[in-house]
């Protein structure tokens, strides 16, 4: 799919989920006189749908997380979900990477037969240009210290804001809503339901949904929903002829986060050097493993630091050409690094991650073994802890 035309559609996933509601507030004045039929409205008849949106700075593989929170909360009570933008690790100002449809990253039919959702110009479609009946901003409680506050059960109660609250999203101006509130919130997911149930609305989006936890982490619902969440075929693709030219043989993998890790974790970012040599350390204990392949956000200048380093054997890293990158942008470009990733005889990430996450959890679903799953480099200098298995369940 070229970008253009998936901008002209407007295609952002939200995902759009029916639920029920028996006493929607329905302003009937703003409909024409044929929309009423024998005492009901056409909107009775409607779908419902909730939207949500996340904390803007929040990354790829992150907001792949919330929406398993959130589609277990619409698994639940049948509900909601957003679009794409330009986020942190997108790097090529040269592009348009805005309103981007879920369909140019992952497989929708995939993710239907776990979750019901439409893209957002079919949900503007069937509910054109009507207002949103709420916006609700979650918020945290004002809770400064433990002692204050021991309580950590699931609740939610209407408040006034803590911070500005987000006017347009999207840059959509046609996105409005009558009814606007704030809801300081601890809890699972499913807990959404119960704001829902009071409020009453045919359509409503959610703010900061990353707040909404999962109702249970690794469990058999989690990993049904995740493994719905397949690429999409074209990335499949892309990722399928670069290891038929470059990797027709057994290889490692080696995830390496540098850039913001540097400054938000350095004690779990090793040195370029010390990186090479935990990579030929399991190398010499993998017996017929010589090539490795890079999976990173390094400068040019340390990976072909790293490169030296890792003489005799040879690395790779996939570097989208023009038209890859044109057509499938700097998230379609680090999704590819994730497949192969996943596809490597041997895997070894970054702790604390989620981009290592989401690549072990692929791992997971592929039945590959354990050992050559959970796996991460240790920093400098301190002592070495291993990522977490959470194995599948189904």
């Amino acid at each position: 799919m070229h970008l253009d035309t998936a901008r002209w559609y407007a295609l952002v996933l939200l995902t759009a989920i029916q639920f029920r509601c028996s006493k929607c507030a329905v302003d009937n004045s703003q409909l024409d006189e044929e929309e009423i039929l024998a005492g009901h409205s056409v909107l009775d008849t409607l779908p419902r749908y909730v939207l949500y949106d996340v904390n803007k700075p929040e990354g790829f593989n992150l907001r792949r997380d919330v929406f398993i929170r959130m589609a277990s909360f619409i698994h639940h009570m049948n509900k909601v979900l957003p679009p794409w933008h330009r986020l942190y690790h997108w790097r090529s100002s040269n592009l348009v990477q805005d309103c981007l449809p879920w369909s140019l990253f992952f497989n929708v039919d995939s993710i239907k037969k776990s979750t019901p959702v439409v893209e957002l110009h079919e949900f503007f479609q069937m509910n054109g240009l009507r207002p949103l009946d709420a916006q609700v901003t979650l918020q945290d409680f004002n809770v400064k210290s433990f002692e204050q506050y021991p309580d950590f059960s699931d609740k939610w109660e209407v408040a006034h804001c803590k911070d500005q609250v987000q006017k347009e999203f999207w840059n959509l101006r046609n996105l409005t809503f009558t009814k606007s509130l704030c809801i300081s919130f601890q809890g699972i997911s499913t807990l959404l339901a119960d704001i829902v149930q009071e409020l009453q609305p045919r359509t409503i989006i959610f703010d900061h949904a990353e707040l909404a936890l999962h109702n249970y982490y690794g469990g058999q619902e989690y990993w049904m929903i995740r493994k719905s969440m397949q690429f999409s075929k074209n990335l499949h693709e892309i990722a399928k002829e670069f290891k038929k030219k470059n990797l027709n043989q057994d290889y490692l993998c080696a995830h390496l986060r540098r850039r913001d890790f540097l400054y938000g974790h350095p004690s779990d970012v090793p040195s370029i050097k010390n990186t090479a040599r935990q990579i030929k350390e399991k190398l010499s204990l993998l017996n017929n493993i010589k090539t490795v392949y890079v999976a990173t956000d390094a400068s040019k200048t340390e990976v072909e630091e790293l490169k030296n380093y890792l003489q005799p054997n040879q690395m790779f890293k996939f570097e989208a050409d023009k038209k890859t990158l044109n057509n499938f942008l700097d998230g379609g470009v680090a999704i590819i690094d994730q497949i192969i990733c996943s596809q490597a005889n041997y895997f070894i990430g970054t702790s604390k991650s989620t981009f290592s996450f989401r690549i072990q959890e692929e791992r997971e679903i592929l039945g590959l073994p354990v050992e050559t799953t959970f796996n991460s480099f240790c920093g400098e200098n301190i002592e070495c802890t291993q990522p977490t298995k959470w194995r599948l369940v189904d």
